[in-house]
């Protein structure tokens, strides 16, 4: 899934990706990133022509490399959930993505204030932002074409338990997953980050707990390796861990939510696809060695493993890194490497990284 903030992925990565994720059991790509105007700041507009034929191309890209195209929906912002004019916005975009043939929507309430500020909508919904986006989502669903085959997702405001939500968005109302339960149409799968929005690891367990709770099918919007906003700082090129092998027992999909570095990003993605395509039989450090080698060769995986223990370690930037004299031969290595490599695309991407590596050696 492309959720991020930041600048969106060229849609010849987007293709590029389709083609190495789909060899590896990927199966379903969620467009829905944050920046682009027409999905989220702007989204009751239409995609203009030249934007509407890439988008058109990206559906067919996917197609043929047999990934279900997913269409995400961002109307939160300044929505007034009691006016009906939205949803028949809404239907008439998703009628022109259907007619492409997208047969799975998704609505996404993520990362908008808790509380209702309309005071049409207070009265309407009884002050409860869960009771307004699962009625909402509710109105879609029942004023679609009644020949329509279509799957739809949701992502509530409230998507994990972690106090940072609240920091950011404020207090959410008590009882929102229950609320939603209630009143959100029975076939909607919903969106969940786990315990934290960026978890160490995700049990059975409390992926169980939440969706006795929501009363939904569950989909996992996993937070690795993506590295938008507070951690803009960070570089994520290691394998995907933490992931109960049994979470398919409760989820019915695992999307994961990638660097903002594209020729980067494939590496950490092949271990997530991986995962997600049998997680019992999943070995992180296996799966990452496997990508690194088809990638850039498996003399170059101890370049890659220096690098990737100096981006785990070193993920504050105002503080300067220091480095262990029994690392330095390795690191001096892969410093070498990255400078015989800096004309190519990834190196570019990683030259933050390698400079804070040129300050730690010195």
């Amino acid at each position: 899934m492309e959720g991020f903030f930041g600048p969106p992925w060229s849609m010849a990565h987007r293709a590029a990706m389709f083609a190495f994720g789909a060899a590896r059991g990927m199966n379903t790509y969620l467009y829905a990133p944050k920046d682009d105007p027409y999905h989220r700041e702007r989204w009751q507009l239409p995609y203009p022509d030249a934007e509407w034929r890439e988008l058109c191309r990206l559906i067919s890209a996917a197609q043929s490399h047999g990934v279900d195209f997913v269409y995400g929906f961002h109307p939160g912002k300044d929505l007034c959930f009691a006016a009906s004019e939205p949803v028949g916005v809404l239907l008439d975009k998703a009628a022109r993505l259907y007619d492409r043939g997208v047969r799975t929507f998704a609505v996404l309430f993520d990362d908008i204030p808790s509380q209702l500020t309309d005071a049409g909508d207070v009265k309407k919904f009884d002050g409860s932002l869960a009771k307004a986006e699962s009625l909402w989502v509710e109105a879609v669903l029942e004023r679609q074409p009644t020949d329509w085959a279509a799957e739809w997702w949701f992502c509530p405001s409230y998507y994990t338990p972690d106090a940072y939500l609240a920091d950011v968005f404020g207090e959410f109302e008590p009882g929102f997953p229950e609320t939603v339960a209630r009143y959100l149409p029975a076939p909607v799968a919903c969106f969940w980050t786990g315990p934290k929005v960026v978890p160490r690891s995700i049990t059975l367990a409390h992926m169980e707990d939440t969706a006795e709770r929501m009363g939904h099918r569950l989909l996992l919007w996993d937070n690795y390796p993506v590295n938008d906003l507070s951690m803009k700082d960070e570089m994520h090129i290691g394998p995907l861990t933490g992931r109960d092998p049994r979470l398919p027992q409760r989820v019915h999909g695992h999307l994961a939510n990638p660097l903002l570095q594209e020729e980067l990003s494939f590496v950490p993605l092949a271990t997530c696809f991986d995962y997600a395509r049998a997680p019992a039989a999943y070995d992180p450090e296996r799966s990452w060695e496997a990508a690194v080698t088809e990638r850039f060769g498996a003399a170059n995986v101890g370049h890659w493993k220096a690098l990737r223990q100096f981006c785990e370690r070193d993920a504050a930037p105002d503080s300067p890194a220091t480095i262990a004299e029994s690392e330095r031969g390795a690191l001096v290595a892969a410093h070498v490497y990255l400078l015989g490599h800096r004309g190519e695309r990834w190196c570019r991407e990683f030259a933050p990284w390698q400079q804070r590596l040129e300050q730690a050696l010195r």
